[in-house]
């Protein structure tokens, strides 16, 4: 915290959702937009004039080692979330990140060990646990006027297609994959309603597909998917998520069912939003509407900022959440979404995936309160032998395939591809620019399917020290159509990145990979890099991973 008594925020994804935290910054004397960051360079002007920031930047790691932050607002694609949070907790900057937590069981074991170990504040912006009914009920609930809960609904239904088409990354990780991808928005309120209970197991089920996209394609995703959550308590909460059916936006529905009460949203505009409550309301048809009820039982800090934070978005929740945030960091009270109420929010959503798979089977949803004393995994570091820089990797590729360099007119294809294999998120024209500015002369290769002329593979052979490298070069963007498996392209392109930076004369070879990416981790060991052990938990992650993929050696 600065001399002054400001935070210094710096806010990733600024040219898309993360410049709708302004309103919410602005509100809080105490909070400065210190830097913005985005891969969208064109419109980092923009948005450090509209946040107020005094600082720039293309890459987020760059932000964080150069800007003096105190925290950082993630608004960035929900695949990166976890990897970027994670960056900002190692150097105990605070974080509070968009929904879901993250995408995978695994990296969000890596998110609750780094805040284990972090002096920072973790917290997830669940801003429709922020609406004005939502807290309504949510005092209500806390006052007990709905007897024991026992029974939950929660609906998000919010048609994106035209959006996916917009934001791509949308059409991998919301619409790409089946389950629930979106869970939070439905279930946190819920879970707060809930006091105290979290989903302990989940069955999915989908509707079938009824959509295709622009190109033709079935979108992975189901129509309508519906989850049923059974709780620790023994009670029963129904989520259901639908972000492809042609029908009006419905992203509020709830229901709650106590045995002294009960709660509805209001399901279209006009209606009202309605409580039964025993204890007042008598007859069992005799609905309040839930504004009648604002008097008594709307919290004072609603009444209170109600002015501030209706300049927010999302009815409020942008203004709350960042409240929220500063006084889990200055220690006035501990984050409402902390680390593991963001795991219950996310993990029954990513459970549901699984279930879905298997048929709608009941699976179990973990605890992350259980992970605890778990170490946070650091990515796993591959390194070209030093006895080996007289020996470059052959590059092979079967007939029909040629590899080159990158030229004008490839960008296009070089972007599909790396949408289609979901590497490194958005890729767009800044992003490679930003990225041939690493690249030696003859280190940006690409295979081309000579039969379509589409690119199929690519690599990089960069300059990129770092401090288990320096004077490194690194190996990176390795990608492979999952279209032409099987045919080495993968192993190709990175034999042909370690050439290129042995002919440079580059002493350290590396490249950054993950334990999930068995398939890639097998390409780089069959082109002859080995595991660097550079961290006590190397040995047995490596020796788990050589199992997993029948390796014994080349």
């Amino acid at each position: 915290m600065s001399a002054l008594g400001t935070l210094n925020i710096g806010i990733v994804g600024a040219c898309g959702r993360g410049k709708s935290f302004k309103s919410a910054c602005d509100a809080l004397d105490m909070v400065r937009v210190h830097a913005v960051c985005d891969t969208y360079v064109e419109g980092l002007d923009e948005a450090a004039a509209r946040l107020g920031a005094a600082e720039k930047y293309a890459d987020f790691e760059t932000m964080l080692e150069k800007s003096e932050l105190d925290a950082v607002i993630i608004g960035t694609p929900m695949q990166f979330h976890v990897p970027q949070a994670i960056a900002a907790l190692q150097r105990n900057v605070h974080v509070l990140s968009e929904v879901p937590a993250g995408v995978s069981i695994d990296e969000c074991r890596q998110l609750v060990a780094a805040c284990q170990v972090s002096k920072a504040v973790y917290m997830m912006a669940e801003n429709y646990t922020y609406t004005r009914p939502n807290v309504l009920v949510r005092e209500m609930a806390r006052r007990g006027l709905f007897g024991q809960p026992y029974y939950a609904e929660g609906e998000y239904i919010h048609e994106l297609k035209e959006l996916n088409e917009k934001t791509v990354w949308r059409r991998k990780w919301q619409t790409g994959i089946d389950g629930l991808t979106y869970p939070t928005h439905s279930l946190g309120p819920i879970l707060q309603w809930m006091h105290g209970d979290r989903v302990v197991s989940v069955s999915c089920a989908g509707s079938g597909h009824h959509h295709r996209d622009p190109r033709g394609h079935e979108y992975e995703n189901e129509d309508s998917v519906v989850a049923l959550c059974r709780m620790r308590s023994g009670g029963l909460v129904k989520i259901r998520v639908d972000m492809l059916s042609d029908r009006p936006h419905a992203m509020t529905n709830y229901q709650l069912q106590g045995t002294d009460g009960c709660y509805e949203s209001a399901r279209a505009k006009g209606e009202a939003n309605r409580v039964w409550l025993k204890s007042r309301n008598g007859g069992k048809d005799a609905w309040t509407d839930l504004k009648e009820l604002e008097g008594e039982f709307l919290p004072e800090f609603w009444r209170t900022h109600f002015e501030r934070a209706s300049k927010a978005g999302h009815g409020g929740g942008d203004y709350f959440e960042v409240l929220d945030f500063v006084d889990a960091i200055l220690g006035t009270r501990p984050a409402p979404v902390g680390i593991h109420e963001a795991m219950d929010m996310t993990l029954p959503g990513l459970i549901s995936q699984q279930s879905i798979l298997a048929e709608s089977r009941w699976m179990d949803v973990p605890d992350s309160r259980t992970w605890i004393g778990e170490r946070a995994l650091g990515q796993l570091n591959m390194v070209w032998p030093e006895d080996r820089l007289d020996r470059p990797p052959a590059v092979r590729l079967p007939a029909g395939y040629a590899m080159r360099q990158y030229q004008p007119g490839d960008e296009a294809g070089y972007v599909d591809l790396m949408h289609k294999v979901q590497l490194g998120g958005p890729w767009d024209h800044a992003k490679i620019e930003q990225w041939q500015s690493h690249i030696l002369p003859g280190g940006f290769f690409v295979v081309v399917h000579q039969p379509t002329g589409k690119l199929v593979a690519t690599s990089m052979a960069t300059h990129r020290p770092r401090p288990l490298h320096p004077g490194g070069g690194e190996v990176g963007w390795i990608a492979a159509d999952p279209d032409h498996k099987g045919k080495g392209l993968g192993v190709a392109v990175t034999a042909a990145a370690v050439s290129r930076l042995i002919a440079a004369g580059y002493r350290r070879i590396y490249l950054l990979t993950d334990d999930f990416r068995m398939p890639a981790v097998k390409a780089y060991l069959n082109v002859g890099l080995v595991p660097l052990m550079y961290s006590d938990d190397m040995p047995g992650r490596w020796q788990t991973l050589c199992k997993e993929l029948g390796w014994t050696g080349a």
